[in-house]
């Protein structure tokens, strides 16, 4: 029988894991759909999705936030003030949004010409992107009612809002980016209208929730400007620190890039087969935020360290087990996307070198989440933007240089992540992370 605490983890993390799952198989199932189409339809897609990701990191303002501070106001059993935070975190992560929305609409282009893509990749993705951007403030206010339902201990919600979205997502996959049932084929912009309807209708799903207040939270319409200034505080370190890492990525695909078109399609599906090993990570780094707040918002600092540790623990078995079919059968899995030799050849290259560092990268998931929701955003910015740059985007850019070979940029990429894990294991044993007021 299982331990109450591994019991209490697992019902917290599998579904915020699988949540995580069903968002990148949204992306996957386009990435499927248009690996029939074109090596830079897949290309486009991919590189839009760095973007994305640069998108989420700035929207980590609001989640760590507004996780934090719920999860303590939860712990404390005050549940009017973790609502009045849900409101106005929301409230201001729409205001911040806009003018975001505004560029990306009118110059998409700036993404593919920095990323030094073909003109054919460009194209496709400037059609993707500039779709897509209609959604970015829905999609900055339903991370922050995600991320606050999370830090409520609510996880099977958003997964049941991501499974019907998913649902929509694929169903307009097929009939938009193929053209059936009379519908004109329109390939990757198919594929940008299909996502583009499925945020839109799980936002509204998100928005009706809370307004009817059918949940655990719901939204306290009172602005406060200490709960915005106590939110930004926490968030902004961590939002510099997501910008940090996917501005490293950025670069890294950049270096990526230059080895040509075959080479950023094959690392793009190597990238999205790794994500499903994340999705473990993802799911008890959320657990872990909900608990470590939660504790300390009950005045147990002990707990919460057990309960980061033990969750640590269990991530790196799981995202250990999924390493091991990265290794020994890339091959088979990356044929889920495409049938074109090279890419499946690039692709696998990719996941056999990660393979190796998925233990690492789950303690680095975990550990990274734990101090956020304990308030050390500054100790994790540090971390994280040092150990990216200096042990990895660096080392890769002079070995890519020296030899030329993408197994170094790769190489560079999985030292980097075991180096990190350690040093985030021992800041977060030294425990100053316990004493954060917030």
């Amino acid at each position: 029988m299982l331990n109450p605490k591994i019991k209490q983890i697992l019902k917290l993390s599998i579904p915020a894991a699988v949540n995580n799952f069903f968002d990148m198989f949204q992306l996957i199932i386009d990435m499927i759909m248009l690996g029939r189409v074109s090596p830079a339809s897949i290309a486009a897609v991919g590189v839009s999705m760095q973007f994305i990701g640069l998108l989420y990191a700035i929207m980590s303002v609001f989640n760590v936030g507004v996780s934090a501070i719920v999860s303590r106001y939860i712990g404390a059993k005050d549940k009017e003030n973790a609502e009045k935070t849900v409101f106005n975190v929301a409230f201001i992560s729409f205001l911040f949004s806009i003018p975001i929305t505004i560029l990306s609409f009118l110059y998409p282009e700036i993404i593919f010409k920095f990323m030094n893509t073909s003109e054919e990749v460009k194209e496709n993705g400037i059609i993707y992107l500039r779709i897509l951007s209609i959604t970015f403030p829905m999609l900055f206010i339903e991370a922050v009612l995600y991320s606050s339902l999370n830090a409520a201990s609510d996880t099977k919600t958003p997964l049941k809002i991501g499974i019907f979205a998913n649902i929509i997502n694929t169903i307009l996959d097929y009939i938009l980016i193929f053209g059936k049932f009379g519908f004109e084929p329109l390939g990757v912009k198919g594929a940008a209208i299909a996502t583009t309807t499925a945020y839109i209708i799980s936002f509204l799903i998100y928005l009706y929730l809370f307004l009817s207040k059918k949940l655990i939270l719901s939204l306290h319409f009172k602005l406060d400007k200490e709960i915005i200034k106590k939110s930004l505080k926490i968030g902004i370190p961590s939002g510099i620190e997501r910008a940090i890492t996917y501005g490293s990525f950025l670069v890294f695909v950049k270096l990526i890039a230059e080895y040509g078109t075959y080479t950023l399609a094959g690392y793009q599906i190597g990238l999205r087969i790794e994500g499903l090993a994340f999705m473990p990570g993802f799911g008890f780094t959320i657990a872990a935020m909900a608990l470590v707040g939660q504790n300390l918002g009950a005045k147990n600092p002990e707990e919460a360290e057990k309960s980061a540790i033990l969750t640590a623990k269990i991530a790196a078995i799981f995202m250990g087990f999924m390493g091991l079919f990265m290794i020994f059968i890339p091959e088979y899995i990356a044929l889920i996307f495409t049938d074109d030799k090279k890419t499946i050849e690039e692709a696998s290259l990719y996941l056999k070198i990660v393979g190796i560092s998925q233990i690492p990268l789950a303690i680095t998931f975990v550990l990274s989440g734990a101090l956020r929701s304990a308030g050390a955003t500054k100790t994790t910015l540090f971390i994280n933007g040092f150990s990216l740059w200096v042990l990895r985007i660096i080392p890769a850019y002079i070995l890519s240089k020296i030899f030329g070979n993408i197994l170094y940029i790769y190489l560079a990429m999985t030292f980097e992540t075991y180096i990190k894990a350690l040093i985030l294991y021992y800041i977060f044993k030294k425990g100053d992370w316990k004493w954060i007021k917030i």
